[in-house]
C-alpha cells in the first residue's frame, strides 16, 4: 500500500509550526506508558503542597496566583482569546498535548509548557497541567517535556466565570452543554484529538466534532428525533462530518471488555433503530492497541479480532432490515493502517478507508469488506445534501474547540437567538445590536479589543 510522510502532502495548515508533521507522534513515539497519566496537578494541590513537592511539580512558583486576583483577571480581556480558546479545546477534546493546543487555536505560545496566558483559568481551577507518562519523558528538560491540558478541579469555577462571559463566549467554549470533567483517560483522549486533527488538516471534511458535540441525545435532536432514557449519556468520543452531512462518529479502544462490548451492541441497536434517512450516522471503531501489541507477534495481540468479533455479534444480535443494513453503518479500523510509522500516513486515511462485514453484499456473507467513508457510492447517504453539511459546518464554527481553520466564514448570530428568546424581535433598537467581534483565525485574533468590558448587546 502506498504511502506518503505528512511532510509531503498538501494541507490546509502548510505554514503552521503545529501542523501533523511538526507535532510530536502520541503513538508511535510512545508518549504514554499507560492509559492514565499520574502527572496532573491542580492549582488546589498546589496550594496545599510543602516547599519540596511545588519544587518537584515543575509548576513555576508565581504560576498559581491568589483566586480573586485570577478571577479579576479573568473579568478582563487580557489574555481573552487564549483562555477562550483553551477552555474552548479542553471542553470538547477531554484532554490535549500542549501542541494540539497549538494546533486547534492557532496560536504558538499555547505550545509552552506555562504559558502567561493560562495562569489565571489554571488558579481558579478551570485548568489541570499534568506531563505524560512515559519516563524518557520526565527525563527531558522542563521546557522540551510534552505536557497536556484538561478540565480543572473546581467545576464551580465555571459558574462565575459564566458571569463575565457574553452568550457568544459561552457558545463558544461549552456548545451550550455543562461544563464537567468527564472521563479522563489520556491516552484515549490524546490519540483521538490527534486522529481528529490529522483528518482536519488532510481530508476533504466538513468539519470534526470533538466528545461533548458528540452526544447521541444531541444527534438526535439535531434529526429532529427524541432520545430515549436509554440514549442519555451515549455518546462518541469524536466524529467527523462529511460534506453532504454523514456523521462519522469514531470510538476509539486499545482494549475489548464487556463495557466494550456492550458500547458496540447499544450503537448497534440505535442503528437499527434509527436508518439513514432519520439519523445520517456511521460508527467507525479505532483499534489503538499500543504499538508493540501492534507490531509484535509475542504480543499476542487480539484487539482487532476482538473488535471484529463484538461487532459481528452486534451485527446478528441487531441485524436491521434489508433497507437498513447495521452491517453497512459499523466499521473498524487499526490505527497502524492509516499510520503506519510515526509521521507516515497512507492512502486508506486520505479516503477514510475502513472494514465493514460483507453480509448483504455481493461480497460474500462472512467476511469483511474494504469502504471509502469519504466516497459517497461507496458508503451512500441518499437524502445527504451539501446544505446539511454546510450548516452543520456553519454552527461548528462557533465552538472555541474546532480547529482555527476550519472556524472560518460565516457563522449564525447569536445575538438574534437571545432577542428571539425574550420575544424582542420587534424593538427597533435591538434590530442590528453590537456584538464582539467573532473569534476566528489563529488564536481567535478577531477578538473584543482592548481590556475595557464590552457586553453583549449594547443599545
Amino acid at each position: 500500500m502506498r504511502t506518503w510522510t505528512f511532510d509531503s502532502l498538501p494541507g490546509r495548515i502548510d505554514d503552521d509550526a503545529h501542523r501533523a508533521a511538526r507535532r510530536a507522534d502520541p503513538y508511535w513515539q510512545s508518549m504514554f506508558s499507560t492509559g492514565t497519566s499520574d502527572g496532573w496537578v491542580s492549582a488546589s494541590q498546589h496550594r496545599r503542597a510543602n516547599p519540596d513537592q511545588k519544587r518537584w511539580s515543575g509548576i513555576p512558583a508565581h504560576y498559581t496566583m491568589p483566586t480573586p486576583e485570577a478571577f479579576a483577571q479573568l473579568r478582563t480581556n487580557r489574555h481573552r482569546p487564549s483562555i477562550l480558546g483553551t477552555l474552548g479545546a479542553v471542553a470538547s477534546w477531554r484532554t490535549v498535548t500542549r501542541e494540539q493546543l497549538a494546533c486547534i487555536t492557532g496560536s504558538k505560545v499555547m505550545a509552552n509548557p506555562y504559558p502567561a496566558a493560562l495562569a489565571a483559568p489554571f488558579s481558579v481551577g478551570l485548568l489541570a497541567h499534568g506531563y505524560v507518562s512515559a519516563g524518557t519523558n520526565r527525563l527531558a528538560l522542563a521546557s522540551h517535556r510534552m505536557s497536556m491540558w484538561t478540565v480543572g478541579d473546581q467545576l464551580d469555577a465555571y459558574a462565575t466565570l459564566r458571569k463575565s462571559l457574553t452568550f457568544a463566549e459561552h457558545i463558544a467554549i461549552t456548545g451550550g452543554q455543562p461544563w464537567n470533567s468527564e472521563h479522563r483517560f489520556d491516552r484515549h483522549n490524546v490519540l483521538t484529538t490527534e486522529l481528529a486533527l490529522r483528518v482536519a488538516e488532510f481530508c476533504d471534511v466538513a468539519t470534526v466534532l470533538g466528545e461533548k458535540q458528540t452526544a447521541l441525545p444531541t444527534l438526535l435532536a439535531a434529526a429532529g428525533l427524541h432520545a430515549q432514557q436509554t440514549d442519555l449519556g451515549r455518546k462518541a468520543d469524536a466524529a467527523i462530518v462529511r460534506r453532504d452531512g454523514l456523521v462519522i462518529a469514531l470510538e476509539t479502544t486499545a482494549t475489548v471488555g464487556e463495557a466494550f462490548r456492550r458500547k458496540v451492541a447499544k450503537w448497534a441497536q440505535i442503528l437499527q433503530r434509527h436508518p439513514s434517512y432519520e439519523l445520517p450516522l456511521v460508527v467507525l471503531f479505532m483499534d489503538v492497541s499500543t504499538p508493540s501489541q501492534a507490531t509484535s507477534a509475542a504480543a499476542k495481540n487480539q484487539t482487532h479480532a476482538e473488535i471484529q468479533a463484538a461487532i459481528r455479534n452486534a451485527v446478528r444480535d441487531y441485524p436491521g432490515t434489508a433497507l437498513n443494513r447495521t452491517a453497512s453503518r459499523m466499521g473498524m479500523v487499526g490505527w497502524q493502517s492509516w499510520f503506519p510509522a510515526p509521521h507516515e500516513v497512507t492512502e486508506d486515511f486520505l479516503e477514510l478507508s475502513g472494514s465493514f462485514l460483507a453480509r448483504g453484499t455481493s461480497d460474500g456473507q462472512e467476511g469483511w469488506r474494504t469502504v471509502r467513508l469519504l466516497d459517497e457510492e461507496e458508503m451512500p447517504y441518499r437524502e445527504g445534501d451539501p446544505a446539511t453539511g454546510e450548516m452543520i459546518a456553519t454552527n461548528s464554527r462557533l465552538l472555541a474547540g474546532t480547529p482555527y481553520w476550519l472556524r472560518a466564514g460565516s457563522v449564525p448570530r447569536t445575538d438574534r437567538y437571545l432577542v428571539s428568546a425574550v420575544g424582542a424581535e420587534e424593538i427597533p433598537s435591538l434590530v442590528d445590536p453590537l456584538v464582539p467581534d467573532r473569534m476566528t483565525g489563529p488564536g481567535f485574533t478577531q477578538s473584543v479589543a482592548g481590556r475595557k468590558w464590552r457586553h453583549l448587546v449594547q443599545l
